[in-house]
């Protein structure tokens, strides 16, 4: 469990630290309700991903505005900490004790609380959702 102080400021942890070479990255409302944080070089090609979708798909739209509206550029100061803003926090209902997750090339942010539901669903589930995403062949 991680700590996210009274002025919004959370360390990043040595095990994480690697991944993220420069000092800036950049925190994304994620899909799922977290908080994602991606280094600059990882963000870069996800964003070029998203604004090449066709403007002309409704959806694709959509994906854009709350990705691209909801995405700011953070720096990380001489501490390793970042000030994560606080629109975001809100979204994603971010408190004191946040998890912080390795998702191989970035990083979820969840309350502490909302994690520990989420996660015994995902592990009652785990079978069932392995089996429908991934090919046996």
């Amino acid at each position: 469990v991680h700590c996210i102080d009274d002025k919004g400021r959370l360390t990043l942890s040595s095990i994480y630290r690697d991944g993220f070479t420069s000092q800036k990255c950049y925190a994304c409302y994620g899909l799922d309700h977290c908080l994602e944080l991606y280094p600059e070089e990882t963000y870069i090609k996800k964003v070029s991903t998203i604004t090449s979708l066709n403007d002309f798909d409704e959806n694709a739209r959509k994906v854009k505005r709350t990705f691209l509206s909801n995405t700011f550029l953070l720096t990380i100061d001489s501490h390793n900490r970042i000030l994560l803003p606080k629109t975001l926090l809100e979204k994603t209902e971010l408190a004191k004790n946040v998890i912080v997750i390795g998702m191989d090339d970035h990083l979820e942010m969840w309350d502490e609380e909302k994690y520990t539901e989420i996660e015994k669903k995902n592990m009652d589930d785990f079978a069932k959702n392995a089996k429908e995403v991934i090919s046996c062949e």
